[in-house]
């Protein structure tokens, strides 16, 4: 048995070159591992009494002891049995081909592993976890040995796929749409808002508040570095009011601190502690910040308990470089936030600062965050001697409080977690023996003093210290590793790391600010918790953020899985705190349709922000001239190329803001900072993303009661006593109507034709040809796959076409995490795709969207709708896009309605184009339509299947098609609707509910919805009542005895209660059925 690796330390440092690839898998390389779980449980035979256990082995003993052995083919799982090394022999209880697996997720955090398999048809697929000494050494081997595999399949099979969990990374920097990050909300769901909606987000927060400062002058880094020296916020004001207020104007100021707000009259006033206002936050009922969307107002406002006296404050925004409304949002989220956890409350919803991490995501699913241990506060000089013994403190109440505890986090976890990481440590580097200044000299060993007042604050702002060693220094002999004293501050603004050249420069020393300099942990992108440098001395790490890499080294492993513990529990709390300030790009304009930029020079500069990307000409050092601002949901695409030795930026991107594909445009930038700029897009996309999913944290949905609600008396509905009768009056549009069914048996030219998107921008839905064709005369065909983005982030990017061979990078956003050898390969349409189309994308057609996304797995399949409706009778175009890396082959579609609607609708699906292939980048078009016979609850159901890369795909689709799409409104005046609704009081006819709403009952948004049910209001009758009343009729396809078409009328009364903020809903119709359904429609719609 040959191993490339020395011991369970860090692998050796063997280049992903061709060579290697092609050589492994000659050899065989065996792993000790523990078997975690396995899904089904019978995917491995159960262990035997006589099963041998190595003591040598040593990891924890959770899990089963078997032993993985990689080979060319395949990975062999194995275990020892036996009662003594005499009589103990081998037994293999699992193998699994490379090409056999679809994906391999790594938790480097745990030290963990899954392998998921290609389960059976209509079966899930099944996988095994495994814990290992070191997940980065075995991640290492696998990527050589599918890298060579790559090369020798030459596209005639597929690969696994990788996922990462958390911030840790290996030999590969995972891209942040291929992990899971930790969460700050308890909510599963985490639902995206409409991508209309973080548009408009976005784009109010650049033109306002938001709007990104240059590196040099963040506000949010002074104010930070103010917290950590002074324990408060400081913001200038230029009006103040409230009780007691009055006159004060310019130069004032607010501060906010850990327990309290105090407002001074003048920098004088504070200077003395002279008061206008103080305020403990157990003495606020409620804050907001009004930032000028909404209402005229940008100020912070204050409600006292108990007086409601109301206190506003606005900030000085004329100075250069002065904080913003959006900065002392995020500082009152933050001590607001730990108020709350300090009196055992949950954190409000819809904040990012100040919250600690509520769920963390593991191999078997989420679940609650392991507590980190205690950050050290005793402050030791270079000799290991204590200068400062902080015995108390304010601690988070997601740290474990004793020192027992924090000591057994220590020596149970991984570099973090349940299985140890040995690191080999290098001999060729020392660490310095004496620790030396920055130019070489010796610190003065005169001790130092504490700052008067200052223990208190470094009490609570510091998370951790200590000496760490890092490259540096100046002279003869280069730049050398020199020891630095290192402090992890929480501040108002999120996570700092700061270091200093002795800790008599730290804040409880000196007052001075004497930081060499600060490592603002919201710009990491990921962790190396085995330093990735050469000549890194022993126990080193790498901290990578979107600006530079930092090697930072401990003196132990003990302490260096501290620093590790504490550094990505930080990372983690800070996941959707985003900069205040831009990073600048200058580029060289290759191809800009709209000739807003000049070509051919590097005078463009490329400005990417927490809400979008910049682009403008630069003239001087403060001259700029923006001609685009995109958004991050404006991103369709991007990829890095090499063309000819020189990076370029490939962006496509959507120049509308309603997505229209006919908006979309590429442009082309030189740079050779075009990773370093395609990675810092991807790092703000994920913050962006992590900001939105918090948008609709502590939204509720509707459970469906409120009996408890009081309404007048029945007797003021009418009387029950009366039969309905359906009306005959028929408007003559119907029978003038276009069938869209006709029976004509003439056969059907296509569609359209599957035409690449990278060579010619794709045949948008617009463009979809709608003259009503005849049924075909062959079976109907199916669909396709691909990547647009309308209606959620992840899925907004569509791979580079199969021709590109110029050594892309690709870069494409995806929900399902993507590899640097595979796309994702799976049976089913992954259920948090189904989730997104259902929750979120169905809603918006069911409000009246013309056009957009219906269905959309990254890097696999979009599906874009398009829907028209007339009378009884209505036409969906649906286009299918192939974003895979591989042709689809074999493409059909078939429809099916659930058996209880089989009678209710008619339809045809036209056969999909193209002899059922699409080709990479490619999209076809398919024809459905549908005709309403009867009253049906449910939507039909598109099934199709395709197969791509040898993966057979079955995927099954709602096409949002409700009886609301078949309703009509009609004309009616108030004293004949209420003639119509005495008549029609029979029970069997009406249908009743009433809706409890979290937010104001207001007639306009009633109204609102009834016209988008198809039904047309009454105005006169609904002031008189005080709700809302609407007509309509539902048109069908089926005849009545005379040969004309049923239709059933629709009367509806939307009555509001505003004390109980309540709706009661009533739908009376000739069919029972369609009041049931209209019922329940609108209560989910209210």
């Amino acid at each position: 048995m040959f191993s490339n690796f020395t011991g369970s330390g860090k692998p050796k440092r063997t280049s992903l070159d061709d060579n290697a690839a092609g050589l492994i898998a000659h050899f065989e390389h065996s792993y000790d591992a523990r078997l975690i779980a396995t899904m089904p449980k019978s995917l491995v035979p159960g262990e035997e009494e006589s099963t041998y256990e190595d003591n040598n082995v040593k990891l924890p003993k959770e899990g089963r002891q078997v032993s993985i052995t990689l080979s060319g083919e395949s990975i062999a799982v194995s275990e020892h049995i036996g009662t003594r090394i005499g009589d103990m022999r081998e037994r293999k209880i699992l193998e699994m081909g490379w090409t056999d697996l679809i994906e391999i997720a790594w938790d480097h955090q745990q030290s963990q592993v899954r392998f998921k398999q290609r389960g059976v048809e209509d079966g899930p697929d099944p996988y095994s976890i495994f814990l290992v000494a070191n997940s980065l050494e075995l991640e290492a081997n696998i990527k050589l040995r599918l890298k060579g595999l790559l090369g020798r399949l030459r596209g005639q099979g597929r690969i696994p796929s990788s996922q990462y969990i958390g911030m840790f990374a290996g030999v590969t920097k995972p891209k942040p749409f291929q992990r899971k990050r930790a969460s700050l909300t308890t909510d599963p769901s985490e639902i995206l808002p409409p991508l209309e909606e973080m548009r408009a987000i976005a784009v109010e927060k650049y033109r306002g508040s938001g709007k990104p400062m240059d590196s040099e002058h963040s506000a949010r880094r002074a104010l930070a570095i103010e917290h950590i020296y002074d324990g408060k916020c400081t913001f200038l004001v230029s009006v103040a009011s409230g009780p007691g207020l009055e006159g004060y104007r310019d130069q004032s100021l607010l501060c906010l601190g850990e327990n309290d707000i105090s407002y001074f009259a003048s920098e004088h006033a504070m200077q003395s502690d002279n008061k206008s206002l103080y305020m403990q936050y157990d003495e606020i009922e409620s804050w907001d910040v009004l930032d000028g969307s909404h209402t005229p107002e940008r100020c912070l406002m204050l409600t006292q308990k108990n007086s409601n006296l109301t206190f506003t404050f606005s900030l000085v925004q004329n100075g250069y470089n002065l904080p913003t409304l959006l900065h002392l949002k995020h500082t009152m989220e933050f001590f607001w936030n730990q108020h709350l956890e300090h009196s055992q409350r949950p954190a409000l919803p819809n904040t990012t600062h100040g919250r600690a991490v509520a769920r963390v995501f593991t191999l078997q699913g989420h679940r609650n965050p392991v507590p980190p241990p205690l950050g050290d506060l005793d402050v030791k000089d270079e000799n290991g001697n204590v200068v400062a013994n902080i015995s108390e403190r304010n601690r988070r109440s997601s740290s474990v409080g004793a020192k027992d505890v924090n000591q057994a986090a220590l020596n149970t976890g991984p570099v973090i977690g349940s299985g140890k990481f040995e690191a080999v440590r290098r001999n060729t580097t020392q660490r310095a023996t004496k620790r030396g200044s920055f130019f070489g000299g010796s610190k003065s060993s005169t001790p130092a003093v504490e700052r008067y007042g200052a223990r208190e604050t470094w009490s609570y702002v510091t998370k951790h210290q200590g000496w760490l060693c890092k490259k540096g220094g100046i002279g003869p002999t280069g730049k050398k590793w020199l020891d630095r004293y290192f402090v992890l501050y929480s501040t108002a603004m999120g996570h700092f790391l700061s270091y200093y050249s002795d800790y008599g420069d730290s804040p409880l020393f000196s007052n001075e600010r004497k930081e060499r300099n600060l490592i603002d942990l919201g710009k990491v992108t990921f962790i190396r918790p085995v330093s990735n440098q050469q000549d890194a001395p022993a126990y080193s790490f790498d901290i990578v953020t979107i600006e530079r890499e930092w090697t930072l080294s401990a003196s132990n492993e003990n302490d260096m899985q501290r620093w590790l513990q504490l550094l990505t529990t930080a990372v983690d709390e800070d996941v959707a705190i985003v900069p205040d300030d831009d990073l600048a790009f200058e580029v060289k304009t290759l191809k800009d349709p709209t000739d807003r930029l000049v070509k051919f020079d590097y005078s463009t500069l490329i400005k990417v922000s927490a809400f979008g990307v910049s682009i403008g000409i630069k003239g001087g050092k403060y001259d700029y001239q923006e001609r685009f601002f995109w958004c991050y949901t404006d991103f369709y695409k991007w990829s890095v190329q090499n063309q000819f030795g020189k990076l370029t930026l490939f962006v496509s991107v959507f120049g509308s803001d309603d997505f229209n594909q006919q908006s979309k445009m590429d442009l082309e930038f030189r740079t050779r900072q075009a990773v370093q700029l395609a990675s810092a897009i991807e790092f703000y996309i994920e913050k962006f993303m992590s900001i939105m999913y918090l948008k609709n944290e502590g939204l509720e949905v509707d459970s469906g009661g409120g009996g408890d609600v009081e309404y007048g008396n029945e007797d003021d509905y009418g009387d029950n006593t009366g039969v309905g009768e359906a009306s005959d009056d028929e408007p003559e549009s119907v029978a003038q109507s276009v069938d869209l069914l006709s029976l004509d048996n003439t056969p059907v030219p296509p569609v359209a034709t599957a035409v690449s998107i990278e060579n010619s921008g794709g045949i948008p839905l617009a463009e979809a040809s709608f003259s009503p064709p005849p049924p075909p005369a062959a079976s109907p065909g199916g669909g396709g796959r691909g990547d647009a983005a309308a209606n959620d982030l992840l899925s907004i990017g569509v791979s580079n076409s199969a021709g590109n061979t110029s050594g892309a990078v690709d870069h494409s956003v995806g929900g399902e995490l993507l590899d640097t050898f595979t796309t994702p390969s799976v049976t089913h349409a992954p259920q948090s795709c189904l989730d997104n189309m259902e929750k979120v994308n169905i809603p918006q057609f069911k409000k009246g969207k013309k056009e957009g996304m219906l269905y959309s797995e990254p890097g696999v399949l979009n599906v874009m709708l398009k829907h028209e409706w007339r009378g009884s009778q209505g036409r969906v175009s649906l286009c299918y896009v192939n974003a895979g890396q591989g042709e689809i082959v074999g493409l059909k579609s078939e429809l099916k309605a659930e058996e209880n609607n089989a009678a209710a609708v008619r339809t045809m699906l036209n056969p999909i184009p193209g002899e059922g292939k699409v080709a990479p980048g490619s999209q076809v078009v398919q024809q459905l339509m549908i005709e309403c016979m009867q009253p049906f609850d449910s939507f039909p159901v598109v099934t199709l299947d395709f197969e791509s890369g040898g993966t057979k795909r079955c995927y099954k689709l709602k096409v949002p098609c409700g009886i609301c799409n078949f309703i009509e409104g009609t004309q009616m005046e108030g004293d004949d609707f209420m003639a119509r609704w005495q008549k029609l009081n029979s029970p069997s006819l009406q249908s009743q509910t009433i809706v409890n709403s979290k937010a104001a009952v207001v007639p306009a948004l009633v109204d609102q919805i009834l016209t988008g049910c198809g039904l047309k209001t009454i105005p006169t009758l609904s002031e008189k009542s005080g709700g809302v009343c609407g007509v309509g009729t539902l048109k069908t396809g089926s005849s009545n005895a005379s040969g004309g078409k049923i239709s059933v009328g629709i009367l509806c009364r939307v009555e509001i209660n505003q004390a109980a903020q309540a709706y009661r809903v009533t739908v009376r119709t000739a069919h029972g059925g369609v009041s049931k359904i209209l019922v329940d429609e609108l209560k989910e719609r209210l």
